[in-house]
């Protein structure tokens, strides 16, 4: 039996396709405009309608834009596949599609989107994608020459523009306020969210590339007066979706860290992420760019904290597990831990973070240099929490062992995810007790601080990457700690003593960079003393040295 072909004009299959993501697609905004309206009079539910008639002339006027006689199916097929893939994300982990959460995508590798990829997520795609362009595939656009198309279009978007701009201005008012006190609600508006969010990033890529690269650590000195004689090595830990509320260091009353308990650590219990998410998280945290300051475009095209230690002439190495050093590391030396073979620790593409330890006290014996190693977790990333521990470390049970977190029990979740913090523990005193085996003459410090948190469920948000504005603290309160081998507390350049007594002081992600260049006694003229958190309790710090031996200082 032959299947019947449609014919139709472009503008009422536009307009068609138009009414079904309104009503259809866009069903979580709804329920979000109701949950925040709470319509009861008959002007509430007017202004309802108003805004269903909205996003027909905005979505209609999109899809005029995107589609043409010539390829609309191409154009639907597209759209529809990255509207039920929306769709399901924002359903399974009530996400925000914004521009971040595209860089994210673009920048993930393939072990974290197979966390990602579930039969039920085929079944959204086959319901919301593929029924719709059954349809689609069997209409057949009336045909029109160039001129015919481009009246049409010009009527089209001379009348949608003018008649948003009339339902805009009528409530004008009411349309103000909702915007301003519910910014979330365009992130869930398909398909314009993931458009719009898409050109933003594709933008921004474009200037960045036209950038000319800024060295600012030209002129950075290394007061080496003023360091003990001995090899320096410093291993910094970025933690990955770590919480600091489910360190038990930090007050959680369930046993996550049964190893860092016994150790003396300087930890900064009050620490605040730049981002919420990696490819936010990480260049903030090395950039001197604050997180107000911070930018893509800036921090991209301008050297970072590793750039500052090369040039002074230590040694960087950057050893990853995870979705690389997002750039941080163009200049330095690299290591992708991942395609490491070791049957014990590697399985399935994925790697356990001991990984990150393999070899690495025969590299750091083998250069005389001072050294900073920097060990990039896989941590605590979701949703697949399961699997980024070894069997032995599954201390808490049940666990949930689905990337379906909703149909988990909260008790499941929280356990699955505690149990990786409780492998973080042991991952962190394994690097702990690397750096005390090294020869005596070498003098190891160990600072810990994780990208940004994780939600959890609370108020239905799960995983991270909510715009910052309206991030819970779960996402953005971060564990980080400093450490030093015992036989090194007494000859340190730090007060311990002092240290410790500002433990509880606000922090942030803006301090790393000032404070590592404080802590190695770099002066250039981007460290801001006030940001480091050590510049009060050494013993010389940078501006008493650049006094003394009239070297080069920011102030």
């Amino acid at each position: 039996m032959k299947v019947p072909t449609f014919e139709i004009k472009l503008w009422q299959l536009n307009l068609l396709m138009s009414l079904l993501f309104v009503s259809v697609l866009n069903v979580y905004l709804w329920q979000e405009l109701i949950t925040s309206l709470q319509p009861e009079s008959f002007a509430d539910f007017a202004f309802f309608v108003s805004i269903f008639i909205l996003l027909v002339l905005v979505i209609n006027l999109v899809l005029t834009v995107l589609t043409g006689q010539k390829f609309y199916k191409f154009s639907y097929a597209l759209i529809f596949t990255l509207s039920a893939l929306c769709f399901y994300y924002i359903h399974q982990y009530n996400i925000v599609i914004d521009g971040e959460m595209i860089r994210n995508v673009m920048e993930t590798n393939s072990s974290e989107a197979k966390d990602l990829i579930s039969l039920r997520l085929f079944l959204y795609l086959g319901m919301l994608a593929a029924l719709p362009m059954l349809f689609i595939v069997r209409t057949r656009v009336q045909p029109l020459n160039f001129w015919q198309r481009l009246w049409h279009q010009f009527k089209i978007i001379t009348g949608s523009l003018v008649a948003i701009g009339l339902t805009l201005y009528i409530s004008y008012p009411t349309y103000a306020s909702l915007a301003r006190n519910n910014r979330q609600l365009s992130h869930l508006i398909l398909p314009t969210n993931f458009i719009f969010a898409g050109i933003s990033y594709a933008g921004e890529q474009f200037r960045s590339a036209q950038l000319p690269f800024k060295d600012i650590s030209q002129g950075a000195v290394q007061h080496q007066i003023a360091l003990n004689p001995k090899k320096k090595v410093i291993i910094m830990i970025i933690g990955e979706t770590a919480r600091a509320d489910r360190f038990s260091i930090n007050g959680y009353h369930k046993e996550t860290n049964p190893k860092l308990k016994n150790r003396q650590l300087i930890n900064f219990k009050q620490t605040q992420s730049c981002g919420t998410n990696t490819a936010t998280s990480l260049p903030c945290l090395f950039s001197n760019l604050s997180r107000k300051q911070y930018s893509h475009k800036m921090a991209g095209n301008q050297a970072n904290l590793l750039d500052f230690f090369k040039r002074v002439g230590v040694d960087v190495l950057w050893r990853d597990n995870n979705t690389g050093c997002k750039g941080l590391c163009a200049r330095t030396a690299y290591q992708n831990m991942t395609t490491i073979k070791d049957k014990s620790l590697c399985h399935n593409g994925e790697c356990f973070d001991e990984i990150l330890l393999k070899d690495l006290a025969t590299q750091i014996t083998a250069n005389p240099k001072d050294q900073v190693i920097v060990l990039h977790q896989q941590g605590s990333h979701g949703p697949a929490y399961y699997r980024r521990y070894p069997a032995e470390f599954e201390v808490f049970k049940p666990t949930c062992h689905s990337v379906q977190l909703q149909d988990c029990s909260q008790t499941e979740l929280d356990n699955s995810y505690d149990n990786t913090i409780v492998y973080t523990d042991y991952f962190i005193d394994k690097t702990m007790q690397l750096l005390e085996s090294l020869p005596s003459d070498t003098d190891s410090a160990l600072f810990y601080i994780a990208d940004h948190g994780e939600s959890l469920g609370e108020n239905n948000l799960y995983l991270h990457g909510t715009p910052y504005m309206i991030a819970p603290n779960a996402q953005t309160h971060v564990p980080f700690f400093y450490w030093l081998p015992q036989s090194q507390r007494a000859i340190s350049n730090v007060n311990m003593n002092c240290l410790e007594q500002h433990q509880d002081q606000p922090l942030s992600h803006d301090n790393i960079f000032h404070s590592l260049l404080g802590y190695l006694q770099i002066s250039s003229t981007y460290y801001q003393p006030e940001l480091d958190l050590f510049s009060s309790c050494q013993n010389r710090n940078i501006r008493h040295i650049a006094a003394e031996f009239n070297y080069p200082d920011n102030r």
